[in-house]
């Protein structure tokens, strides 16, 4: 700390943590500069380079076209010198040369010899000559017409030499002149035949452009371009119009450097006088060709800068991260650790102290310490234990609970640790005072709630009870008064008290249903079940009320759909029920069609949808996402009587309890669907009698019927079709109709036929090798076509028939308190053929149990001084071996569990039909027992 705090007086920057990052940084910098320079220092000597090289080649272009034009001169100024006056003393002339005569032939005519060597070399070269004499109308003399094509030498051009034809011949040596036509340009060379005698005419050479450009045209040396002396363009191969603009400036001297329009030069130049001349030869290079040739240096350069600095990037990150950053924590944990362990005892909300191990003084505490544990004798007598028990174990951390004398509840948590050299225990101590109020708050709240669900669960079995005890005795009975002779208008009243009664326990059992839902009273009983059959008995129930609507109501299967299943039918019954019930009373035309389908399959569980769709009114938008909403009811239903609101709250929370879902989709004026999906196991189910592997023809005004039906066709064996063949056949035909059967899909059908539709009531029905079937039993439909494939099956209605209600013959003890319900049970016993003895209670039943001799007992559950359940233990107590019914108007879960366990063989939930009672006195009928 002293040396940290001398370095902050000596130096704040390089004394901070942080320093070393900064250099770091300025390291990095320095290196990227110095790389730069080298990459900089690089490319200006590749480029100088070039440019020297480029230097050399325009140079060499430039002594190339002196030489050129030197050769020409010096070949005109022979020949000006091998040009003589007229002689006295003509030689004659050998046949390889040829004299020409110069001027008229008066005066001093010239004339001069011209040898073949000679011509071939002006024809090798490319040159004419040329002579204009002198005098007020100069006149052009071609000696000699290298090239194919001569052009007359234009006015302006002969003007000026007779411009300069007085001019002094000391400085004039030679005269280069330039003519230019549409198509064709020349470059004349003249000089004087005589340069001491102005009269004496011009000798010139003749060039074309093309020759000229030929030989000044270099492509290492760049575009050239040739001014005369007045800076006019003469010849050049350079498209570049701003450079000429820039380099047409007559008068200037040699030239070499960069040049441009803007801030950036893009040309290099090359100017030189020609030699005994004051035309200018120019050549310049596109500075972006020179950087073009250049790209391997510049790519390789980029690529390198990139590669260094991500090299010093990477290089710093690695530093930073290993080095740097994990020195800076250390330091700033150094710099921190003194402040925070003093400031963290006493801004810590918790009390925390520090014991000694050899004498268990306290070495360290903040305020809330004292404040808490104060100096009493608690402190003293509970320290010695804590570090005995902290040191004697491995050490770890331990905890405590107690409570002070002024009634504050603490909680220790304490660990050994070392300070300053020796052993010590660090305690912290918590004020849990709050959480054992809390505790004890949530402890009285919870027996609140147990309480008040004791009470409701007890309020809804009283309800159940007193509700459904008198609900017995009126069901009880209109049911046997229906059974009495009564005319017309009797059996009206009868009918509308019973729909009445049917309503009132139906909201009665939608009330306690939703009351069992919410308290956890309701369970599932798994059972296995047939769906086909389930599906089948529920459609059977609405065909009625659909028929007379003038309504389709049908069923379709799909051929994957497992047999037999493992679930709660009652509950299933119970939702199906109720969504077909809905579709049935809210749809006045068109039909309801009940889907089954296996949406997929996870080893023995299969996930089947169950889906209710009608074409009826439908269900407005804002009234669906309060549909499942209880004792909700939707607007605009004014033609049926409306519902109670709670099945189809009820259908989602039994959907809930079997782990599914259940949707709506729904558009006013079009229809809706319900759609419910459950997991159910599968279940092993027999085969069945497999069909005959022939053709079937399926026909239906309905397609979907239709695949349906041949689907399961071909799951038993057979090949299904649907449609009718092209011409008539004699195989099996199955007419499927969602209504009745008439008309007739193929009237004239040959062969048999087998006439599925939803009005027929029974499963089969044979007429004279035709057969009527219901849509909705697809085992009457499999037992149909094996009887017209030839194959027996045992009839339907023969394994499925209900038994009838016979006599009994049975002698029973009632036990019963209500007397409606005595004289309710009397009679319904009596109307099965059983003869009956009445006890109001559990004392009086035992005491006619003694005395008589019984086949069956049957009890009411709640009856005073002895209950049924206390009945039935005392009777079995006693060695009874009668069957024990009972009897319960409570609908809570786990009555039936109780009246098992009291000895009874079943329970009978009140109200009760007829047909149930029988159900349960069924299997002890014609079997006496004897009391012991």
């Amino acid at each position: 700390m002293r040396l940290k705090s001398y370095l902050l007086q000596i130096n704040p920057v390089l004394s901070r943590p942080e320093a070393a990052r900064r250099l770091l940084r300025i390291f990095a910098t320095v290196l990227l500069i110095g790389i730069l320079s080298g990459v900089y220092t690089f490319l200006l000597s590749t480029f100088n380079n070039d440019i020297s090289q480029r230097r050399g080649y325009m140079s060499s272009a430039i002594a190339q076209a002196h030489t050129f034009f030197t050769n020409r001169e010096a070949l005109l100024e022979s020949l000006s010198l091998s040009a003589v006056r007229k002689h006295s003393k003509i030689y004659p002339a050998s046949p390889e040369e040829e004299q020409v005569q110069l001027g008229d032939t008066l005066g001093n005519p010239w004339s001069m010899w011209l040898t073949e060597r000679l011509r071939d070399y002006l024809k090798a070269k490319q040159l004419n000559l040329l002579y204009v004499n002198a005098g007020p109308a100069p006149q052009v003399m071609r000696l000699y017409d290298a090239t194919a094509q001569v052009l007359p030498i234009s006015k302006c051009m002969l003007n000026r030499l007779k411009a300069l034809q007085h001019s002094d011949p000391a400085t004039l040596n030679e005269l280069w002149l330039s003519d230019r036509t549409e198509h064709h340009s020349h470059l004349y060379i003249f000089i004087r035949m005589d340069r001491q005698d102005p009269n004496s005419g011009w000798l010139g050479l003749e060039m074309e452009s093309r020759e000229v450009s030929s030989t000044l045209s270099d492509q290492s040396a760049g575009e050239f371009m040739m001014l005369n002396s007045q800076g006019m363009l003469v010849f050049t191969n350079s498209d570049d119009t701003q450079l000429r603009q820039q380099h047409l400036r007559p008068g200037e001297d040699s030239f070499f450097g960069f040049v441009g329009s803007g801030l950036l030069p893009d040309h290099l130049v090359i100017r030189k006088h020609l030699k005994s001349s004051d035309w200018q030869l120019m050549y310049s290079i596109d500075l972006r060709a020179v950087v073009a040739g250049l790209w391997k240096q510049l790519l390789g350069s980029l690529l390198f800068c990139l590669f260094s600095l991500t090299l010093i990037w990477l290089v710093m990150r690695r530093v930073d991260q290993r080095f740097i950053v994990p020195s800076i924590h250390r330091i700033q944990a150094l710099i921190e650790s003194e402040a925070f362990g003093r400031d963290v005892i006493q801004a810590a909300p918790v009390a925390l102290c520090v014991l000694r191990r050899t004498d268990g003084q306290v070495v360290l505490e903040n305020t809330l310490a004292q404040q808490w544990l104060g100096h009493g004798p608690e402190r003293e007598a509970l320290r010695a234990g804590w570090i005995e028990q902290a040191f004697a174990d491995a050490p770890n951390e331990h905890s405590d609970y107690f409570e002070t004398i002024d009634g504050r509840h603490l909680y220790l948590s304490s660990a050994p640790t070392r300070y300053r050299g020796e052993d010590v225990l660090f305690c912290a101590f918590s004020d849990i005072s709050a959480r054992k109020q809390v505790e004890a708050a949530l402890e009285e709240a919870r027996q609140s709630a147990d309480a008040a669900n004791a009470a409701k669960t007890l309020f809804l079995a009283t309800m159940s009870h007193e509700i459904r005890t008198p609900l017995y005795g009126v069901l009880g009975t209109l049911e046997l008064l229906a059974r009495t002779q009564l005319d017309a208008q009797q059996k009206d009243y009868l009918h509308a008290i019973e729909g009445s009664s049917s309503t009132l326990l139906q909201l009665i059992c939608d009330v306690l249903d939703v009351s069992k839902i919410e308290a956890g009273q309701l369970a599932l009983e798994m059972s296995e079940f047939s769906p086909l059959d389930l599906v089948h008995e529920i459609i059977q129930g609405y065909a009625a009320a659909a028929q007379g609507k003038g309504l389709q109501l049908y069923a379709c299967f799909d051929p994957k759909l497992p047999e037999r299943l493992i679930g709660d039918v009652t509950r299933i019954r119970q939702i199906l029920n109720n969504l077909l019930n809905n579709a049935v009373k809210f749809t006045d035309y068109g039909r309801v069609v009940l889907r089954v389908k296996v949406l997929g399959r996870d080893g023995e569980r299969s996930s089947l949808l169950w889906q209710v769709s009608d074409t009826g009114k439908g269900i407005a938008q804002e009234d669906q996402a309060m549909i499942f909403e209880p004792f909700y009811q939707s607007e605009g239903n004014t033609n049926v009587v409306a519902g109670t609101g709670l099945g189809l709250p009820i259908c989602q929370r039994l959907t809930q309890l079997m782990n599914g879902n259940i949707r709506m989709v729904s558009e006013l004026g079009l229809g809706s669907s319900f759609s419910l999906v459950l997991p159910l196991e599968e279940a092993p189910t027999p085969p069945m009698t497999p069909l005959l592997a022939e053709t079937i023809y399926v026909v239906s005004p309905i397609p979907e019927l239709a695949h349906s039906i041949s689907g399961w066709l071909r799951r038993w064996g057979a090949r299904a079709q649907a449609g009718l063949p092209t011409l008539p056949e004699s195989h099996l035909l199955l007419q499927v109709h969602p209504g009745s059967v008439d008309p007739l899909l193929a009237p004239e059908w040959p062969g048999p036929v087998i006439h599925v539709s939803t009005n027929t009531c029974t499963a089969l029905e044979a007429d004279a090798g035709a057969w009527h079937v219901n849509l909705n039993h697809l085992g009457a439909i499999h037992q149909a076509v094996s009887q017209a494939q030839g194959l027996w099956v045992a009839r339907t209605g023969e394994q499925t028939r209900q038994r009838d209600l016979n006599k009994l013959n049975l002698h029973l003890l009632v036990a019963e308190d209500n007397i409606i319900n005595q004289l309710i049970l009397r009679d319904q016993l009596e109307e099965l053929g059983c003869t009956v003895e009445l006890a109001a209670d559990g004392q009086e039943a035992l005491q006619l149990y003694t005395a008589g001799s019984f086949d069956v007992v049957l009890t009411d559950v709640n009856m005073p001084h002895i209950n049924g359940y206390d009945l039935a233990r005392e009777l079995r107590r006693q060695g009874c071996p009668l069957p024990i019914i009972g009897a319960t108007a409570n609908a809570m879960r786990g009555e039936a569990d109780l009246c098992l366990a009291a000895g009874m063989n079943h329970c009978l939930v009140k109200p009760f039909a007829l047909r149930a009672l029988f159900n349960s006195l069924a299997p002890y009928a014609r079997i006496t027992h004897e009391a012991p």
